[in-house]
Formats: structure tokens, C-alpha cells, sequence
């Protein structure tokens, strides 16, 4: 079986932007679509392996306009109308005499996308339907959750089918709709209970937007299973509870990924930001007033660049680089005691670092909590304004 490294279409062009407007300043191009990845959704062997008369799912940008998905064929390029086209992705039917490759898009008014950097593997196996699922159990805990958190979301669930053992495809799915993570359980035996969780990557190194995501059990041809009486009522009070905001029913598939966690885990109040007067210096970061003794927990995941202490400013403080941030650092100030973490220690989003205090040049029991730019904290970094980002996570925390 062939995989081909490129898809070149000899009947696409990119400049053929036909349907194209005129408004007062002259010719307006429309978009061209953009795939940021291409998986299996039904017929699935493998996450990008696919079988004729199977399902793909195609993410990216300006995907609303797609008018065929273009697949590879043995001579030339096989297009075929979408079955869905949203925002952020299109889904189409694998055809016959499609081979393996990259794919492309092709929007309504014959703009093409570039190829897709994944490759379509087109496999030989006959689609295979997997047979009825149900659902009977499922929960998922903690209802929200961290990117490199202490606890990740992990689902529960317990599902039956028509044989004694079947294969498992676990999506997470975002409030569109899309697929953007999947894990793929063999061999489970029917009636038993199962675990999967997620990390909120969605690939190496690359998190997921803050939201709304839910897990889906499917069947390894990518065939949604059904719920049990008892979980098909508790997603519809979930829903009902969503939309007028009233009552605490919760979906068993659902969950809340966030990037960043508020410091101060317990009642506080806003100081001094950038900019305040000090004696002597340019007040750096965004007070925080809380009562001593408060739990300080890390905003952010990341390594341990400092563990001091300075009598005549900062007191006991810590700072962090944090990961996947692009270089910045968190610095925490003012602890009673220095935190236990040692430099170097790798730490987690959520992690407890510390207790609010009132070291070092400090009035009032507080966090000064400082953001700086890579390469971070006094590392060739500068001083960034943090209360934007704070209130925001005050917010959703």
C-alpha cells in the first residue's frame, strides 16, 4: 500500500478565485480555506487510517465555504461534496478507488487550500460496522480542569455490546463540535468498567483553547454509542440547566478546560497594579489582598528559577517559568515562610507553592504577583502589566 507525500492536483489553482467581489477600492479576494489536520471519524483502522466508504473529519479555517473535499485517486484527484461544512470543519465520505495521501479542499468559488501535512492513510480492510454500544454508567471528574493541572478530566464509564469484547474510539469534542483529541481502547470487555482522560493537549507541546468539551464514546468504526434511560435525562436537565441557568445538573460527558489558575485560593481584594508609587522603584506586578495564611497555588506549570528571600523588598518569594507560554515567568511575593519547592523542581498547574504573607517590604497581609516576558524574570525579559490576566482568571476559577 502506496502513501504518497504530496497531493498535486493538475486542475487546481489557487489563483482561480472565480465569484470574487468588487467593492470601492477594486477586486476582494475571498479566503482560502486552511487545514490544520485531517483524522479518521468512521470506518477507522488507526487515527489518520481509514477505509473506503468510511468518514474524515476536516479542521481548519474558512472551512464554511467548501464546496468538494479532494482525495487522492490512482491517476488523478477524487472530489467529493461534504456531508458537513461548519466554521471550523467539514466532514466527507472516503470513495471508492481513493488511495493514501494528503487531501485539500476546495471552497465555493474554486479557491484550493494547500495539502494537508497529514497524510490519509486509505487502508484495504472492508468497512465494518461494530455493532450496538450503550453506555449504562458514565461520569467525569474534576468539572473543571487545568492545562498541565495537578488532576486532569478523566471519564468513567461502563458500556455493553452485541459482542463479548469490543474496540473503543474515546473523542474529546469541543462546544462546535469538533474532534480534537482521540484514544483508541482494543479488546475491552463488555460490562466493564473503563477510564480514559486528557491531558488538554491537543498535540505535542500545543493546548487546547480555554471551554467547553465533552467526551464521546464511539465504536471503532466511529458509530456514536447510545446512552442508557438514566444518562440520556441527566444530559437533558444538563442542557436545560445550561440554557436558563438555573439548578446544578451536570452532563456525565462534560467538562471546562482552562489554560491558567487564580493564585489566591480564598477571598480577596485588588491593590496596587503597575505603575503605584514605591520608595525608590516602579511598582512591578498587581496586589492582591488576602488574609494571611492563604493558599498560594501555581497559575501556571512550569520549572522553579528562584526559591530567595529579600529583606528590604520581595521577602520570600518564587519564581517560575512557566511552559507553553512562550518563555514567561510568574513571580509570587511576600510569603510567610519560602515555599518547599526547590529550583529546578518541575511544578504543576494548580500546585500549592506557598501561603499569602507579609514579608520582606510589605504593609499588609498580600500576594505581588508579577508577569514578565521571555526569557523571563530578570533573564533579559521585561516587567509585564498582570491584572487583565488576572481578573480573567478570577473569573473562570
Amino acid at each position: 500500500m502506496a502513501v504518497l507525500a504530496c497531493l498535486v492536483p493538475v486542475a487546481f489553482s489557487t489563483s482561480q478565485a472565480t465569484g470574487a467581489v468588487t467593492g470601492g477600492g477594486g477586486l476582494v479576494i475571498p479566503d482560502v480555506p486552511e487545514i490544520s489536520d485531517v483524522i479518521c471519524l468512521t470506518g477507522c483502522a488507526k487515527i489518520r487510517e481509514v477505509s473506503v466508504g468510511g468518514s474524515v473529519q476536516i479542521t481548519g479555517t474558512n472551512m464554511k465555504s467548501v464546496e468538494y473535499v479532494a482525495f487522492r485517486g490512482p491517476k488523478k484527484n477524487i472530489r467529493v461534496k461534504p456531508s458537513l461544512a461548519t466554521d471550523t470543519r467539514v466532514e466527507a465520505s472516503v470513495p471508492e478507488d481513493a488511495v493514501s495521501g494528503r487531501v485539500r479542499v476546495v471552497s465555493n468559488t474554486n479557491a484550493v487550500s494547500d495539502a494537508s501535512s497529514q497524510v490519509l492513510t486509505v487502508g484495504s480492510q472492508e468497512f465494518v460496522r461494530t455493532g450496538k454500544l450503550t453506555i449504562t454508567d458514565a461520569s467525569t471528574t474534576p468539572r473543571k480542569a487545568y492545562q498541565y493541572g495537578t488532576r486532569r478530566p478523566v471519564l468513567s464509564f461502563i458500556i455493553n455490546g452485541s459482542t463479548p469484547r469490543v474496540d473503543l474510539r474515546v473523542d474529546v469534542v469541543n462546544s462546535a463540535g469538533d474532534v480534537i483529541r482521540s484514544r483508541f481502547l482494543n479488546d475491552v470487555p463488555t460490562g466493564s468498567s473503563q477510564k480514559v482522560g486528557w491531558s488538554g493537549l491537543v498535540s505535542k507541546g500545543k493546548t487546547a483553547p480555554n471551554g467547553a468539551y465533552r467526551f464521546v464514546i464511539r465504536g471503532n468504526d466511529g458509530t456514536a454509542a447510545t446512552l442508557s434511560t438514566r444518562l440520556k435525562r441527566e444530559r437533558r436537565k444538563a442542557a436545560r440547566a445550561s440554557r436558563t441557568r438555573r439548578g446544578s445538573a451536570t452532563d456525565p460527558f462534560g467538562f471546562q478546560m482552562y489554560g491558567f489558575m487564580f493564585p489566591i485560593r480564598g477571598p480577596h481584594s485588588y491593590g496596587d497594579g503597575i505603575g503605584a508609587p514605591r520608595s525608590g522603584h516602579t511598582h512591578q506586578g498587581q496586589d492582591v489582598m488576602a488574609k494571611c495564611g492563604t493558599p498560594l497555588r501555581a497559575a501556571r506549570a512550569g520549572v522553579v528559577y528562584y526559591n530567595d528571600y529579600q529583606a528590604g523588598g520581595a521577602g520570600n518569594y518564587i519564581v517560575i517559568d512557566t511552559i507553553g507560554t512562550g518563555g514567561k515567568s510568574h513571580a509570587y511575593m511576600h510569603m510567610p515562610r519560602r515555599s518547599p519547592l526547590k529550583v529546578g523542581t518541575r511544578v504543576k498547574t494548580g500546585q500549592l507553592i506557598g501561603q499569602v504573607g507579609t514579608t520582606g517590604a510589605s504593609s499588609a497581609c498580600h500576594l505581588h504577583f508579577e508577569i514578565w516576558s521571555a526569557p523571563g524574570w530578570y533573564q533579559g525579559g521585561t516587567f509585564l502589566s498582570p491584572t487583565a490576566a488576572l481578573r480573567v482568571w478570577d473569573r473562570y476559577s
